[in-house]
């Protein structure tokens, strides 16, 4: 996707964006985690991988679905009062949800990039250092409890927690057959593109997602047709059979440095040239491209921390609750206090825009601010409707 305009350009930073030259999270979470060298598996089925062992800040990796986690408890024998045992809980393990089992099966293999500092994480998490609030039109966002010096500034929560990071997945029944498996991922930081040696498109709060679309046949099997990856302000939809995949059922995705966009293959990725030559001069205030850079460095497995979910039934899997942030009631005070981040539906996850350098507002002029807007969450999405996204 190749556009000109340096406005139109920069403006697909706030989105998500991506590369820093100079500054890190300031703080890594860790414990140790498997890294590799190089990509591991293809669409034809599992493969092995290399790597060593080193202090980063991931979860280890193992390709073993025998250590799957999801939201919710298993049912455990007692009793009654009268000693008598409870017929609601019996001990025997509970029946296996088809949507869950199809929730695990086709979650995505995550690679991180090998300097990435700053990791997803589960959004309670991120709450205790935030704070909910109310915008001019009533709308509730959350934004950093701690204010930052200036929009390029990073605190340590932003550094993520990768080992207790699960996937927020959706099982959406679209009709007609369709049924799509919609994969959030969470970082409570995106860290902006190096232009004109600023940092531009910071924005606190990032949300990336793929989606799985699966079709039901006439034996009521449902087999996977497409993917869909997101990067930045788009994305691109995939043939299964095109889809680099671990034990042949998981996607196996590369998430970009700094700005998380998914992307399918390893590498550089020009994603869009901003500036306008003329005569093979530039001029405009820049003339450069802008990449995102992913590598094979971290696997994050997602279906090791699947906390999953029914979209059209809006329900929690496994005894798990519907999220309260799952709503678009965004002017709903929620439950008291109102500032407590898990209490109510959030309609922009991160702080407001500030578009100050040396104290000066040049937007207008750059087409982006330092620190955007936080992004909307998933239920703002455009990928709850027939179309696959």
């Amino acid at each position: 996707m190749m556009h000109t305009g340096l406005g139109a350009a920069l403006l697909a930073l706030g989105a998500c964006s991506g590369s820093d030259a100079d500054d890190t999270a300031g703080a890594t979470p860790g414990t140790a985690a498997t890294t590799a060298a190089e990509p591991t598996s293809s669409a034809s089925g599992p493969s092995s991988e290399s790597g060593e062992t080193a202090e980063t800040g991931a979860a280890p990796t193992t390709g073993d679905t025998s250590a799957t986690s999801t939201t919710g408890a298993t049912g455990t024998e007692s009793t009654t009062g009268t000693g008598e045992t409870d017929p609601s809980s019996t001990g025997d393990p509970p029946e296996p949800d088809p949507r869950l089992e199809a929730l695990v099966r086709y979650a995505p293999r995550v690679w991180m990039h090998p300097d990435e500092p700053y990791f997803p994480s589960s959004v309670e998490f991120a709450f205790p250092y935030m704070t909910r609030f109310a915008d001019g039109d009533g709308n509730h966002w959350v934004r950093s409890t701690a204010a930052l010096d200036s929009p390029s500034d990073t605190l340590p929560f932003f550094g993520g927690d990768l080992d207790g990071a699960p996937v927020y997945a959706f099982y959406a029944d679209k009709g007609s057959n369709i049924v799509d498996l919609v994969y959030f991922f969470y970082y409570p930081y995106n860290r902006g593109k190096e232009v004109v040696d600023t940092i531009w498109g910071n924005h606190v709060g990032d949300w990336e997602h793929i989606t799985v679309r699966l079709t039901r046949l006439p034996d009521q099997t449902l087999t996977p047709v497409q993917a869909y990856l997101s990067a930045h302000s788009f994305g691109g939809v995939y043939e299964w059979a095109d889809v680099e995949r671990f034990e042949d059922t998981h996607p196996v995705v590369y998430s970009a440095w700094g700005s998380h966009g998914v992307w399918s293959a390893p590498g550089d990725h020009v994603y869009m040239s901003i500036g306008e030559e003329l005569l093979g001069v530039c001029v405009t205030i820049v003339c450069t491209d802008l990449t995102d850079e992913t590598a094979a460095g971290i696997a994050w497995d997602t279906w090791e921390n699947v906390a999953g979910f029914d979209f059209v039934a809006k329900e929690g899997l496994a005894g798990a609750a519907w999220p309260v942030w799952m709503s678009d009631a965004f002017q709903d005070p929620g439950a008291a206090p109102a500032t407590a981040p898990g209490g109510g539906p959030i309609f922009r996850w991160g702080n407001e825009e500030d578009c100050s350098t040396l104290g000066v507002d040049i937007s207008d002029l750059i087409g982006v601010c330092r620190l955007e807007d936080g992004p909307t969450g998933p239920i703002s999405k455009d990928v709850w409707g027939p179309e696959l996204q």
